[in-house]
């Protein structure tokens, strides 16, 4: 039974409602990192929109679901505070460099002008120029799949979009430097809960292989940097980041370069891959809605190259993006810490609190979303949202600065892919997504030449508590 918002338990003075726990916060926390989903679910559910996960006048974590409170959350950064709450690094290490000088961490002033410095980059302008190399890179692949029957999705799109980042964003075209980066971005991520939870500088350690993979990682960055200082006519993202400067001549420092570099770089590829391995799969769950995006983008394209004017013209292959981003968004959380006392639906919230706002809950709202859990990409064709009730990219002074890129990649990819290969999931192959939604156990995909023999295979996993069909 969900209880009023604004009251607690039965016998308790008034608050904010949550459960309880005889071992504190800590251990409701450690619910949600064990099921984001379903955790979360059961919050709304049992509690309303306002959640705190221990009892007393001043909570230590707060959930807060529904657009309204996402408005007040993300469009007011003076009270409501990012964090770093979900992964902590050592501050005084490499790690620390190549973690906290990065946007999306930073705020105020600092934040404004930064993002000032780094938006011409991404302007829609720019991001059309990086079209050729995303059909190149994409081609690329499909070239490597030539003879293979079966493939970890994931994987792949983790090796596609790491490649077109770095030569989009970072204009490196060396192939093997390509990889090697990929392949040291890949065992940092990997590395980072370890980190978080024992950051225990020992021999043989994961603390230790992640200090010398980011160790590595800041030496290539660095050059990358001084490469673009000796090339004042390239047009990727690195060389206008060198380049750029403030009305007063302030220019980034190399320490900033680094941090802005790395946060880009896995922004770049991590939860676009994962958004394209999601799009695929429910694809391959939903053949009705395939055949119909393939008889789209056959129409439009043809089997050339994909035309970007036309992509973005195409209202199925807007919807299926769409729809995927709001049933599986790559950020499906988002932390905030409050720097001063505010008021959060008409409860006060102490400082230093923790405020997570979810785009899992409220993409699920069926006052928002008819038949929510069930993937419907034409229902975009006719349906307006405001930000705070569709943020796959959050909202606010601190949404995605790439978002722009990171769709036309989606669809430039897309186009591709679904013309050359039909995929079907392994049979009874177990998908869970994690909090990063990242499939856990990876996406095992059956490929085969196009033919159009759309069929959906049983899966097994939470995904069948998230998604309807």
């Amino acid at each position: 039974m969900r209880l009023p918002n604004g009251t607690g338990p039965i016998g308790s003075k008034p608050g904010i409602p949550g459960p309880r726990s005889v071992l504190g916060w800590k251990m409701n926390m450690l619910r949600f990192f064990r099921s984001p989903f379903a955790y979360q679910r059961l919050l709304y559910d049992t509690y309303g929109n306002l959640v705190a996960l221990n009892q007393g006048d001043k909570p230590s974590v707060v959930f807060a679901f529904g657009p309204e409170h996402n408005q007040q959350i993300v469009t007011n950064p003076d009270f409501f505070e990012i964090s770093s709450e979900l992964v902590k690094v050592p501050k005084e290490t490499v790690l620390g460099q190549l973690f906290y000088h990065n946007l999306p961490l930073m705020s105020g002033e600092k934040h404004k002008q930064h993002r000032r410095l780094m938006l011409p980059a991404f302007h829609h302008e720019r991001v059309m120029r990086y079209g050729a190399e995303m059909v190149r890179l994409t081609e690329r692949l499909t070239d490597e799949w030539q003879g293979r029957a079966e493939i970890e999705l994931n994987q792949e799109m983790k090796k596609l979009t790491q490649r077109i980042a770095l030569k989009t964003l970072f204009g490196v075209a060396n192939e093997e430097e390509l990889d090697e980066m990929g392949t040291l971005i890949t065992q940092m991520t990997k590395s980072i809960l370890w980190v978080t939870l024992a950051p225990v500088n020992l021999p043989y350690s994961p603390y230790r292989r992640a200090l010398r993979v980011a160790e590595r990682l800041n030496v290539h960055i660095r050059s990358m940097i001084e490469r673009k200082r000796s090339e004042p006519d390239a047009a990727d993202v690195l060389a206008s980041l060198v380049h750029a400067h403030d009305e007063d001549g302030a220019r980034l420092t190399d320490e900033e370069l680094v941090g802005h570099t790395f946060t880009l770089f896995v922004a770049g590829h991590e939860t676009t891959a994962n958004a394209l391995t999601w799009t695929i799969f429910l694809l391959s769950q939903h053949p009705d809605v395939m055949s119909d995006l393939l008889e789209e983008l056959h129409g439009a394209v043809g089997e050339g190259e994909p035309a970007l004017e036309k992509l973005n013209s195409l209202p199925l292959l807007e919807g299926v993006v769409k729809e995927s981003l709001r049933l599986m968004p790559p950020a499906q959380i988002g932390a905030r810490v409050t720097t001063a006392s505010c008021e959060l639906g008409g409860v006060t919230i102490p400082p230093n609190t923790n405020v997570y706002f979810s785009q899992f809950i409220t993409h699920r709202l069926p006052e928002l979303y008819e038949e929510p859990n069930r993937f419907e990409p034409g229902r975009w064709s006719t349906m307006r949202r405001t930000p705070y009730e569709y943020l796959p990219f959050s909202a606010g002074p601190h949404m995605c600065i790439g978002w722009g890129f990171a769709m036309q990649e989606m669809k430039v990819v897309l186009s591709i892919l679904l013309r050359r290969f039909r995929f079907s999931v392994v049979p009874r192959a177990v998908i869970s997504p994690n909090l990063v939604m990242r499939p856990v156990n990876g996406m095992p995909m059956r490929i085969v030449p196009q033919d159009g023999k759309f069929g959906r295979e049983p899966v097994r996993g939470t995904i069948r508590q998230l998604v309807d069909w």
